[in-house]
């Protein structure tokens, strides 16, 4: 018989992670996230999920085995900003068993309900993050970057199946290096000018000595770039991109950030880029001791593939070719440091000026994810 439990105690947690094993096993596209790392996560830590109501529940056989698992919230922020009735889910994971995927999403909705909410959405990322956006619908046979998702195809059917139906789509662009250089080669001669007639420059962030500085920069752009239309932001406090920034720095080269200011030397648009440490935490399968600590240093710059995560520019500097020379600087420190391969992602369906951009650069999609949305 299945039944559905809230994860409260250390062994419910432990069990709660467990079901990688269960749905993944081996499978050599799935990258087993830092457990240590990741029970803190899904406790709050580094994102805003604390700040909110939800519940953290599991499926379980009469053996109290997790077949399934799930973390459902209520955004208050995002939907009194946006005067919408929206309930979230995340970290969405089951055996194929419609059964097990039923009664999850029952209790889900249910909690829902009882916040209010007249809708559903997912999957997205915790509160405060960016990252596990949608199930993969297409391309299976490849390792998504980090902080992206992969799943089993049947992920799809268990929403579809229980009334969820496409909501958006966001993409993950690619492009190899090698692929770019005329593009770029053309960029280095236009882009001097351009930044010159539109008085700006692209600076690589200076995080080690400037930390507060860069980070307050980062902020002025969001607020001020963040587009008013898309229901699916709202606007980001001070706290929660330190909360980005501590949770990105240990990982985080800085000069694969980039932040623009115009001459007056305001910040006008920020770019991040992370190295795809998948490469080398596919091998640890969720492990990071004295071992795996000492293989990650030594491997990490061996990596081959960046990740852009973000870009925004403010209003009035857009068109002005600045998301181009962001591209063009992460590009040309990126080929000094031996990447060969670029990924611009989760880019949303709707966010036409952003796959224009990255699509003239030449970056096309290779994967697609889907968000769902279902009346309650």
């Amino acid at each position: 018989m299945i039944q559905i439990k809230e994860v409260k105690t250390k062994d419910d947690f432990e069990k709660f992670y467990g079901i990688y094993e269960k749905v993944y096993g081996d499978n050599p596209y799935f990258v087993y996230p830092i457990k240590k790392d990741y029970l803190k996560y899904i406790k709050g830590q580094n994102n805003d999920l604390g700040m909110f109501p939800y519940i953290t529940i599991m499926a379980t056989d009469e053996n109290e085995d997790c077949l399934g698992r799930l973390i459902a919230f209520v955004d208050t922020k995002l939907n009194d900003y946006n005067g919408l009735k929206v309930g979230y889910i995340a970290e969405y994971e089951a055996v194929d068993n419609l059964e097990v995927s039923k009664k999850l999403l029952d209790r889900a909705v249910e909690f829902f309900k009882s916040q209010g909410m007249d809708t559903a959405k997912g999957p997205v990322a915790l509160p405060g993050g960016d990252d596990n956006r949608g199930f993969i619908i297409d391309n299976f046979d490849r390792m998504p970057s980090i902080m992206n998702k992969f799943n089993p195809p049947y992920y799809n059917d268990h929403f579809t199946e229980f009334g969820f139906e496409k909501y958006h789509d966001v993409y993950a662009y690619r492009a190899e290096i090698n692929d770019l250089e005329d593009k770029v080669a053309k960029l280095e001669v236009l882009l001097p000018k351009i930044e010159e007639r539109y008085g700006y420059k692209v600076y690589t962030a200076d995080m080690k000595n400037n930390l507060k500085r860069e980070t307050e920069s980062v902020y002025q752009v969001l607020e001020k770039g963040m587009p008013e239309e898309w229901e699916d932001f709202s606007p980001i406090s001070k706290e929660e991109i330190t909360n980005i920034v501590n949770a990105i720095k240990p990982y985080a080269d800085e000069d694969l950030i980039m932040i623009a200011r115009n001459n007056e030397g305001e910040p006008i648009g920020f770019t991040l880029a992370l190295p795809d440490y998948n490469e080398i935490l596919k091998d640890f399968k969720g492990k990071l001791g004295p071992i795996e600590a000492i293989k990650f240093l030594l491997r990490r710059k061996s990596i081959k593939r960046l990740r852009v995560f973000v870009l925004f520019v403010i209003p009035e500097y857009r068109d002005k070719g600045v998301t181009s020379a962001m591209y063009f600087k992460s590009f040309k420190n990126a080929a000094k440091k031996g990447y060969r391969y670029l990924e611009g992602s989760t880019i949303w369906d709707y966010n036409k000026k952003m796959q224009n951009d990255i699509e003239k650069f030449g970056a096309t999609i290779d994967i697609t994810y889907r968000i769902y949305r279902k009346s309650i």
